[in-house]
């Protein structure tokens, strides 16, 4: 699964030239071989980095991945987040300011776990009235987050609501400071992500390259560049892979498998 992922993230490099930005890479950095200079970011502390994920990089921009207030608009030539957005709080409001730091034509490129073959499986996908209110919220992003902490202790823990257990490990990722997958989704629930913020907000992005699950993979990839609000793509082809039967019948094996 892994050589499927790295094949698939090197094919993507090629497209990514200039200076660039990777957010959340830790210890496992995408391979840009043509690119001239790269920053990381990441919410962690160098000393943090040394405790949990010895050997990584320290980030050059510390940031909770969706405000970059000292980064100037169109800085970028192209932005990689891998298996960043569903750990974000707020998921428009990240890719809002993705879009405002690249430069025109920048691109951004996303990797996704599917929730359909990934610990995630039980729980259900996150609508998008779901990530407008989480947008709108003046709240602590603990406190908006702490909905999907009781959802991942039920689904993913299987731990039963209600219980001492669940209780008392709700408890320990609070004292924590708890990082869990905030949302979850499939390639579709992006399209439609992407088609809202351009919508709603005037921020597009044009699709270049995307790739759905692979049969024997977890994650989906999108390669977008930053367009102008009147951009327009047809999502018929991608909507009806994304809802193909076959990934009903690879998700009943892989749960077949893994019993």
């Amino acid at each position: 699964m892994k050589a499927i992922t790295d094949r698939r993230r090197r094919r993507y490099s090629q497209y990514l030239t200039g200076r660039g930005l990777e957010i959340g890479a830790l210890g496992n950095p995408m391979p840009l071989p043509y690119a001239n200079d790269v920053v990381y970011s990441d919410i962690l502390r160098p000393e943090q980095v040394d405790e949990m994920y010895p050997g990584s990089r320290h980030p050059d921009i510390l940031s909770d991945s969706e405000r970059f207030e000292a980064i100037a608009n169109g800085t970028f030539d192209f932005v990689v987040a891998n298996h960043v957005l569903e750990h974000v709080t707020d998921p428009i409001g990240a890719l809002a300011e993705w879009h405002r730091i690249l430069k025109p034509d920048g691109l951004l490129l996303l990797s996704l776990p599917d929730k359909r073959y990934t610990f995630d499986h039980r729980r259900s996908r996150t609508p998008l009235a779901h990530l407008e209110a989480d947008h709108r919220s003046s709240a602590d992003p603990q406190v908006r987050n702490e909905c999907h902490l009781l959802e991942w202790a039920e689904h993913v823990e299987r731990l039963t609501p209600g219980s001492a257990a669940f209780d008392d490990w709700v408890s320990d990722q609070r004292r924590k400071g708890f990082a869990v997958h905030n949302h979850v989704w499939v390639l579709q629930d992006l399209i439609d992500l992407l088609e809202h913020l351009r919508d709603r907000y005037g921020i597009a992005f044009q699709l270049v390259r995307w790739s759905n699950t692979s049969v024997l993979g977890n994650e989906f990839n999108l390669l977008l560049r930053k367009a102008g609000s009147d951009w327009r793509w047809r999502v018929a082809k991608i909507a009806a892979i994304a809802s193909h039967p076959m990934h009903e019948l690879i998700s009943r094996l892989r749960r077949v498998n893994r019993w």
